[in-house]
């Protein structure tokens, strides 16, 4: 039987070597190199930044930002992954952007004319999400850029349920699985969409996707 003294040298020893070599891994990912943007943004005096390694000894870092929006990112090889989270309590702006959209296509497909003042309400948020994501975005675009994407995803939609007959046309938007959205949408009042879109909208902060329903 192996001495205990010896056997807690060894594991004394061993707990010393891993100590060394974590503190090497997390050494080598605070120097690994990121993308400009992403060494921008952990400069800023508003983020708090977070080295580390994953299971896979991949480099990892975690930019906090005092706006409640952080980006955790991972270095695989020469690809970075990056996921944006807003923990703000006001919600994921690029996430209520790609519903409004979502609606919208919708209803432009589906219901065209039948309600202009809920089609006023949506272009209207549209039109706000559009200039907050302009200002705000990490990565810069143009609202023109926006606009045409909301262009798109409408003719998409038309596509999407146009058949050869107007029976099935509407069997195709009731299928729609953005269909109990949108009469979610509908359902609220326009005093609440505003109120939610304002408290959305009411601090500056990158435009991210998370969470997202």
């Amino acid at each position: 039987m192996s001495d205990p003294r010896t056997r807690s040298a060894a594991c004394n020893l061993i707990c010393v070597v891993a100590a060394i070599l974590l503190s090497a891994l997390a050494a080598h990912a605070g120097e690994a190199k990121w993308s400009p943007l992403w060494d921008a943004l952990a400069k800023r005096p508003d983020a708090k930044v977070i080295d580390g390694v994953n299971d896979k000894g991949e480099a990892t870092r975690r930019i906090e930002l005092a706006s409640g929006v952080s980006f955790s990112l991972e270095h695989h090889g020469d690809r970075i992954s990056s996921v944006g989270t807003d923990t703000s309590g006001r919600g994921a702006v690029q996430c209520s952007w790609e519903i409004y959209v979502g609606v919208r296509a919708y209803t432009e497909a589906c219901f065209p004319g039948e309600d202009r003042s809920f089609e006023a309400d949506l272009d209207d948020a549209i039109d706000r999400m559009n200039d907050f994501i302009v200002e705000n975005s990490l990565v810069p675009v143009t609202k023109a850029q926006l606009q045409d994407a909301v262009g798109l995803r409408k003719r998409q939609a038309i596509e999407s349920v146009s058949g050869p007959s107007e029976d099935d046309r509407r069997k195709r938007c009731e299928a729609n699985a953005v269909g109990p959205m949108a009469s979610a949408f509908r359902s609220t009042s326009h005093d609440k969409r505003v109120s939610t879109l304002n408290t959305l909208l009411s601090a500056k902060r990158p435009p991210v996707m998370n969470p997202c329903l």
